[in-house]
Formats: C-alpha cells, structure tokens, sequence
C-alpha cells in the first residue's frame, strides 16, 4: 500500500495502479471529472499509462454547473 494526497485527504491505494484503476479503487461514479496528478493535467487518453506513486498530489476535479 502507498499513500497519496487526493483532494487534500491521504488515501492508501494499492501499489503501482494507474490513474483509471486508482479512480476505481476509489470508487469515483461521476463520469467527465478531470484529474492532475502533482499539479500536472493527465488527459484521459493518458491514465492508463500515468502510474500513482508514493506521495502522489492528486487532484480529482468534477464539473460544477452553473452561470
């Protein structure tokens, strides 16, 4: 297990997942949210390929409606 700072909360995730298997393994629902990994926009074509690490600062990002 490593920890990682999502949203400002340390969550333990399981070792070597990358951002889609973390998404799930946080059991995030809501469809279209962007995600930045240490500051870093990770485009969706990408998280398969973007691996959590240790002390990660991710940033889970939903869209907020309004005028």
């Amino acid at each position: 297990m490593i920890k990682v700072s999502v949203n400002g909360e340390i969550k333990e995730i399981e070792e070597n997942l990358d951002v889609s298997q973390m998404i799930e393994a946080l059991e995030y629902k809501i469809k279209g949210f962007a995600v930045a990994v240490n500051t870093t926009f990770v485009p969706i074509t990408e998280y398969s390929k973007t691996i959590i690490k240790e002390g990660d600062k991710i940033d889970i990002l939903a869209p907020v409606q309004g005028g």
